[in-house]
């Protein structure tokens, strides 16, 4: 897999990772759309570019660069002043440009000298990132593209771990899991997606206790909000009494009452069933 499809998944999938690296707000990632964008009638298409959904954010276009090239800076800016002519963006605009090292950036270009040295741009050497940066699993998967293959192991070790035990929804704990061990596959590949599941203890993993106690906490959790909601919507938000009740439902008797409220014709139908199921209980 490409370096440049790898970090496209990455920012896909964790987008406060862009302002980890730049030592910002992960917050602001709310604030943008990641793309990637073809230009038209060109050749051109830029790595990944972050849009504002406000007016006031800059937009940022992501490259990766992990191959000496004498002309990745006249690809680069040719790319975004297309973008710029093509699209008429209204925002100012920032470059982040990703290195394996300083060997790869070819810097000493007077052509490219004003546009390098001012705020617009700003190069990151990936095997220089501040241990202080943030512990997120975005900034994890961008220091394991350029550990060495010992110490990889042990750091994809400990970020399968970390995407168990962080609080997320299921949904993206899956889809966090599937993109460690493609940034597993990318550093070993010599070896087979089966061999590396077996390994590291993906399948074992998944069938764990926690893991399944995990994915059965957001199901629960998910069923709970949508009931809420239907509640609300037919006869009003829930007070205190209910909404303490409803938490100390199982799964079960959420998707019952989920089932039996389409019957119900006022709130006093809801407190005669939660007291019927605690006399039964």
């Amino acid at each position: 897999m490409k370096t440049d499809t790898l970090f496209y998944r990455l920012f896909q999938t964790f987008p406060a990772t862009l302002f980890e690296l730049l030592g910002a707000d992960p917050a602001l990632a709310f604030d943008y759309e990641f793309r990637s964008v073809e230009l038209k009638q060109t050749a051109f298409r830029l790595d990944g570019v972050f849009v504002p959904t406000t007016p006031d954010r800059p937009l940022y276009f992501v490259e990766v660069q992990f191959q000496p090239d004498r002309r990745f800076y006249s690809r680069l800016f040719t790319e975004i002043f297309l973008y710029i002519h093509q699209l008429a963006p209204a925002s100012d605009w920032r470059v982040l440009v990703l290195f394996p090292g300083r060997s790869a950036d070819p810097a000493d270009q007077p052509a490219f000298a004003d546009l390098l040295s001012g705020s617009r741009v700003q190069r990151l050497y990936l095997d220089e990132l501040e241990p202080g940066l943030s512990p997120s699993l975005g900034v994890g998967l961008v220091r394991l593209v350029v550990e060495d293959e010992r110490s990889a192991v042990a750091r994809a070790r400990q970020l399968l771990v970390q995407a168990v035990r962080e609080p997320m929804d299921e949904a993206a704990r899956r889809q966090a899991l599937e993109l460690i061990e493609t940034f597993i596959v990318y550093k070993l590949p010599q070896m087979s997606r089966q061999e590396i599941e077996a390994m590291f203890g993906l399948d074992e993993l998944k069938q764990t206790r926690y893991f399944q106690d995990v994915q059965a906490e957001a199901r629960q959790e998910e069923a709970l909000a949508l009931v809420t909601r239907l509640l609300t919507k037919r006869f009003g938000p829930p007070d205190a009494t209910v909404q303490q009740r409803l938490r100390e439902l199982s799964l079960e008797q959420i998707e019952a009452l989920g089932e039996a409220l389409l019957d119900f014709k006022e709130e006093a139908d809801l407190r005669a069933w939660l007291a019927a199921l605690s006399k039964r209980g």
